[in-house]
């Protein structure tokens, strides 16, 4: 983030502070290594973003101020700003008297979460990718009520219309039940410019138990996937994708939060993985999951109409927040994550580590033909 560093070492127990300064009108970042990685205390945070001193109570912290909040517990990958769920790279972490976090997740979530207009090469948004999941023989996940192939697809559709009657440009992976191959999805989003892929998907879980939605963006280099613990040989491998980790986060913060708000659904945060779709995509993408289709609410809700063209609404809302908060304009709604930028300032490097619409009434698989139908869109390669 530009940040010029020089060394102060501050020993306390085992711990070696450095000091990270960005310029003389800078805040400090005190970096404490542990287990290997960078880390700073909660505190750094909070007045680096103009935020109040930390609450600690015990192994938990809240940070206010400035009509934002951060929130989260030691030992625990769970952070939430504004009241919506990130899953760190790392745990957070208490050592010597202090809660620290990754300089990880302070350079790779906070930090374009927090100030999204300080992005840079972040391009204005003129076309949106919309990938509905599977497809032909590949139906995706199975509920009582339906295919998630036909519920990602009606979804699109939908979103399609909505985009277009607010001025964008809108590209399908594909506009009809068939099958394309994941690597076809991303190459054929990387002939856009000015543009972000949105992957529309719906979940499943084993024991039919699991529910709400969930956010993916791609997992920066270095980080563990999903929910794993230790880090593996494809973990360090670098990907197109990686060159948009920042615009990833803040693209993922604008479409959860405002899925949040249109799905109303448990909120299982906004997650990192190396989905291919995700992760070979050259513009800022996202993989958004919208419910489980065994789950006997959401399945219910996901066979509703009205559901589904409030899962179009969240994706043209986040588009356009997320349009607003790279180029610095901010719109404000419940919850929200995206805050101004308002110094110049630079978080802490880490140049050591890898760095009522169509078929509203209908069921799902009718209201697909009479989307598809209405709204015809090129395939691939057309």
């Amino acid at each position: 983030m530009g940040a010029r560093t020089r060394s102060a070492p501050v020993r306390t127990a085992a711990t070696i502070l450095f000091v990270f300064a960005a310029s003389a009108a800078s805040a400090q970042w005190n970096v404490a290594m542990h287990d290997g990685r960078r880390y700073v205390p909660v505190g750094d945070v909070a007045n680096f973003y103009k935020l109040n001193p930390p609450a600690i109570d015990g192994r938990s912290f809240t940070i206010t101020g400035q009509a934002r909040t951060i929130r989260g517990n030691a030992g625990a990958r769970e952070i939430w700003i504004n009241n919506v769920k990130y899953i760190l790279c790392f745990d957070v972490v208490a050592k010597d008297g202090h809660i620290l976090i990754s300089a990880m997740d302070v350079t790779k979530i906070i930090e374009p979460v927090m100030r999204p207009g300080k992005i840079k090469n972040a391009s204005a948004v003129r076309t949106v990718i919309l990938d509905a999941g599977h497809g032909g023989h590949d139906s995706g996940a199975r509920g009582p009520m339906g295919a998630e192939k036909d519920a990602a697809l009606d979804v699109v559709l939908r979103a399609k219309k909505l985009l277009e009657q607010n001025d964008y440009n809108v590209r399908l992976t594909r506009a009809t039940d068939v099958f394309i191959p994941l690597e076809k999805r991303p190459g054929f989003a990387n002939r856009y410019q000015n543009a972000v892929f949105v992957s529309i998907h719906f979940n499943k879980s084993n024991r039919g138990g699991g529910t709400g939605i969930e956010t993916y963006a791609l997992a920066p280099r270095g980080v563990p996937s999903m929910d794993e613990e230790n880090l593996s040989y494809s973990d360090f491998k670098q990907y197109p994708g990686h060159a948009r980790d920042s615009e990833n986060i803040a693209l993922a913060t604008a479409m959860h939060s405002s899925m949040l708000r249109h799905l109303r659904l448990f909120d299982r945060g906004i997650k990192r993985a190396r989905f291919v779709v995700i992760r070979d995509a050259q513009i800022p993408g996202v993989l958004l999951e919208g419910g489980f289709m065994n789950h006997p609410n959401d399945a219910r809700q996901i066979a509703s109409g009205e559901f589904r063209d409030a899962f179009a609404r969240a994706i043209l809302e986040g588009v356009t927040r997320y349009k607003s908060a790279v180029a610095g304009q901010m719109q404000y709604f419940k919850p929200t994550t995206v805050v101004a930028a308002t110094d110049n300032t630079a978080a802490p490097l880490l140049r050591s580590e890898p760095s009522a619409p169509v078929g509203s009434k209908t069921d799902i698989v009718q209201s697909v033909k009479q989307a598809t139908g209405a709204l015809a869109s090129p395939a691939p390669g057309n």
